[in-house]
């Protein structure tokens, strides 16, 4: 589904990643893990083309997208919810949502599924996104990258800043996104005990280098968490 292999990604001048192979199997739900800096969010941002990638390959389906401008990305099947999330707070939540339709000119509306899995979204339908508490906004800004049907949703740290009982609501909501439409995930996130729950498969960032990967449900957990806090 999506192919990493050999990418460099730089901030600047700097280069943050050096060589990164990674891949996420159709159908699966990967997570990427790591302390903070280490360049998990700089990955998701080079699979988007919002940071330079000047050396390796990223392929979607089998075509080569390195150079494909961000736009032209989304339009391929990438659904992409950034950390801090990217709402419009002056805009109601369905606004917000017909935003997320407009590369289709908003012909097809909502997709039904949308309000099934995040029913609260329904009930606040005609309030302001700067409104909502932190988990809703969350489950705003993923239900806005679902209404384009993605191919893949990528989710930058869906856990930040979110009270545990909204975290299992939207630990739910990915299952039954990757479950039920079928949709593969690549998830970046710290808190453990979610990405455990949660994914098929792991990989953990160090410097920007892979230093552990696997089926989540063949790693030891101690070993992950020990590598994470060393």
């Amino acid at each position: 589904m999506l192919k990493i292999s050999g990418m460099d990604a730089y901030y600047g001048e700097s280069k943050i990643i050096p060589s990164l192979d990674l891949d996420v199997e159709k159908g699966k739900i990967v997570c990427l893990i790591g302390r903070n800096g280490v360049g998990k969010s700089t990955t998701l941002k080079s699979i988007m083309g919002l940071v330079k990638t000047p050396a390796g390959s990223i392929k979607l389906d089998g075509e080569e997208i390195i150079k494909v401008p961000t736009y032209n990305r989304v339009k391929k099947g990438i659904g992409y919810v950034p950390q801090g999330r990217d709402i419009f707070p002056q805009m109601t939540v369905y606004e917000n949502l017909m935003l997320g339709a407009n590369p289709k000119n908003g012909k097809e509306g909502l997709p039904p599924y949308i309000y099934e899995l995040f029913p609260i979204l329904e009930k606040f339908e005609k309030r302001r996104g700067g409104d909502l508490s932190g988990g809703q906004q969350q489950q705003l800004a993923i239900a806005r990258a679902l209404v384009l049907q993605p191919k893949i949703l990528i989710l930058d740290e869906p856990t930040e800043g979110i009270q545990p009982s909204v975290i299992q609501d939207i630990g739910r909501a990915i299952r039954r996104i990757n479950s039920e439409l079928g949709l593969t995930v690549l998830i970046v996130d710290q808190y453990l005990e979610f990405v455990l729950g949660i994914s098929d498969y792991i990989y953990l960032m160090e410097k920007g280098e892979i230093i552990l990967k696997g089926k989540t449900s063949e790693l030891d957990a101690d070993e992950v968490q020990a590598k994470m806090t060393h």
